[in-house]
């Protein structure tokens, strides 16, 4: 059994399947360390070596994914073990897609009691009835199951709000579905979190930075409630997550949140890019990143890594920004790292159950998930530009890892979904 490629870690939020950068993208013999610690654990004969406990295997035209429920990662092989493992899906694939998600994000409610400045989903108090009802995320969930879905992420809106979050959680479960969650703080008590230590693979806590930082972001103080959602979670067992999303008035000020996340014990801090939708599309010129702060991301990354000791995971739609400071696209694919993958590995449903390639996409689709993935048709377009991308995307040798950048932001800033990410800085020199 070869190993392709390894994603790893959990993913709590749509955004996250991206890559977990460092010293394994960064240095070829690092990352072949990787490949092997993984080729040690899961590899041999397959005929004769059982795999470890809390693995899933989910057939695929080049081979196979198993999914790794400790360490949490996925394996893309060219062959699957027979024994010891629970087979799901068994599903033909879409054109340019995997035979389902790995990953599937369900916004379960937009109701938050905060009104942030750059809220993709526009939340906020006044939303009490943008909420699915158990019975319908619970419907979804049996075919999400069915399809050979690894992981979902709750997010909202807050929610932790819903009385029965850890309820979702626990028949996730239930399915073989490993549940993840985003949150803010809010709702998150002692006895919350320690219900939640019993259910989810991971927990996200938002924080945008410290004080003066997260008003400039969010135009509101959370940090106070992230740190002590943070503080509840960890105490009681959960494993915790940190996402930040980056912004031209934050960015200054991420040394010192480095800082204090240092000192707390969490997977990984996950930087997002921010996305021009929702209320975001209103102060996007604004907040995103100026492009010499996004192109100096990567190093900034590994400094925090080798002198604070933080894993931090790039988004998807922070790809373009890392082939500048990796030799090999080759070999950043293998550890994992990916841009764009709505439609082909990751899908999201709205809080009003309609279906997208992912929780920032304008289009989307009714009906199952099942219908959705197979002839979604926002979702087949999306694909074939990844198959056949306009130039400079066209003869990029980063095609195959970036995949053209973020579709949402080449929509607001071109009116073209499939147009180059005109951040990119392969694209700026074009």
């Amino acid at each position: 059994m070869k190993i392709l490629a390894v994603r790893r870690g959990r993913a709590p939020n749509c955004s996250s399947a991206g890559m977990l950068v460092g010293a394994a993208i960064a240095s070829a013999v690092v990352g072949a360390a990787v490949i092997n610690a993984f080729a040690d654990r899961f590899g041999g004969d397959s005929s004769d070596d059982d795999p470890p406990d809390g693995v899933r295997v989910r057939k695929e035209d080049f081979g196979g994914i198993i999914a790794s429920e400790d360490p949490p990662a996925l394996l893309f092989v060219d062959d699957l073990p027979t024994r010891g493992v629970t087979a799901v899906g068994g599903r033909t694939a879409p054109a340019g897609a995997l035979s389902a998600p790995t990953e599937v994000h369900l916004a379960v409610t937009e109701r938050c009691p905060a009104s942030c400045t750059g809220c993709y989903l526009s939340a906020g108090p006044e939303n009490e009835s943008a909420e699915p009802s158990f019975e319908a995320l619970r419907a979804d969930l049996d075919q999400l199951a069915a399809m050979g879905v690894f992981e979902v992420a709750f997010g909202g809106g807050e929610a932790v709000l819903r009385d029965d979050i850890v309820e979702l959680g626990r028949y996730a479960r239930r399915l073989g579905i490993v549940p993840n969650l985003t949150t803010s703080g809010f709702g998150v008590t002692p006895k919350r979190a320690r219900a939640m230590a019993e259910v989810f693979g991971q927990v996200n806590v938002s924080l945008d930075g410290l004080g003066a930082a997260y008003v400039s972001v969010r135009g509101w103080d959370g940090s106070e409630l992230a740190l002590r959602a943070l503080a509840d979670l960890s105490a009681a067992g959960v494993r915790v997550g940190v996402n930040t999303v980056l912004s031209r008035r934050n960015l200054d000020h991420l040394p010192e949140l480095a800082a204090a996340l240092s000192k707390l014990e969490i997977a990984d801090w996950q930087w997002l890019r921010f996305k021009p939708t929702g209320r975001g599309a209103t102060h996007y010129r604004d907040l995103a990143l100026r492009p010499v702060q996004a192109d100096g991301l990567f190093p900034l990354a590994l400094s925090f890594e080798k002198e604070l000791g933080l894993r931090i995971r790039f988004d998807c739609a922070l790809a373009p920004f890392v082939a500048a400071h990796v030799d090999s696209p080759e070999h950043a694919g293998r550890l994992g790292a990916i841009g764009c993958v709505a439609g082909q590995s990751l899908l999201a449903r709205g809080a009003d159950g309609r279906w997208s390639g992912c929780s920032f996409a304008a289009d989307s689709v009714e009906g199952g998930p099942d219908e959705a993935w197979d002839t979604g048709e926002s979702l087949r377009a999306w694909r074939e530009r990844a198959a056949a991308p306009p130039e400079p995307c066209g003869s990029c040798e980063w095609q195959s890892v970036c995949r053209g950048g973020c579709r949402v932001v080449a929509a607001h800033l071109t009116g073209d979904a499939l147009a180059p990410d005109p951040e990119c800085p392969k694209v700026r020199a074009s």
